[in-house]
């Protein structure tokens, strides 16, 4: 079991990697990419929280998604109608959000995005770079010393108990 669920987190990274990667890199801005992107990262956290029962930012994956979380809200992907982002999210997160939860779920992104989270994806670019266990434990310690950090984490969570 616990390995499907490893196969299951390994393969969602992947996806959110390569869907991501597009809008990170402005290669495609479009609404329903960018709810795709979000849906995916969300998804990948949301499966190493179920495993470890937490936000485990010792874990260079979850980092990197909470990146690519950030980085997708940073290209203002919140602003106007959200009709194609919400389609995009259910698709991105495979249908764990739903019509009855991603509303919801887009107002805790938009608090989200009003943090400042910069320090995450300057961390997630450098671990990419050298990605020792070493560096990811001293980061995840920096990181979780953030005040913003700890607050990004609280709205996480929040989406995640909505996504049940």
């Amino acid at each position: 079991m616990r390995t499907r669920i490893v196969k299951a987190i390994a393969a969602t990274m992947t996806a959110v990697m390569l869907t991501t990667s597009c809008g990170v890199l402005g290669l495609g801005s479009s609404k329903k990419s960018n709810g795709v992107g979000l849906g995916a990262a969300l998804l990948a956290l949301y499966a190493g929280y179920k495993l470890a029962g937490k936000i485990d930012l010792s874990n260079l994956g979850n980092i990197i998604n909470l990146a690519s979380i950030i980085n997708i809200l940073k290209g203002n992907a919140l602003e106007g109608d959200n009709t194609e982002l919400i389609a995009g999210l259910i698709e991105g997160s495979q249908n764990t959000i739903n019509q009855s939860n991603a509303q919801s779920i887009v107002n805790l992104l938009g608090k989200l995005s009003s943090l400042d989270l910069n320090k995450v994806s300057t961390t997630a670019k450098s671990l990419t770079n050298s990605a020792t266990q070493e560096a990811t434990q001293a980061a995840a310690a920096t990181l979780t010393a953030s005040p913003e950090v700890q607050s990004a984490l609280g709205t996480l969570t929040d989406i995640f108990k909505l996504m049940n």
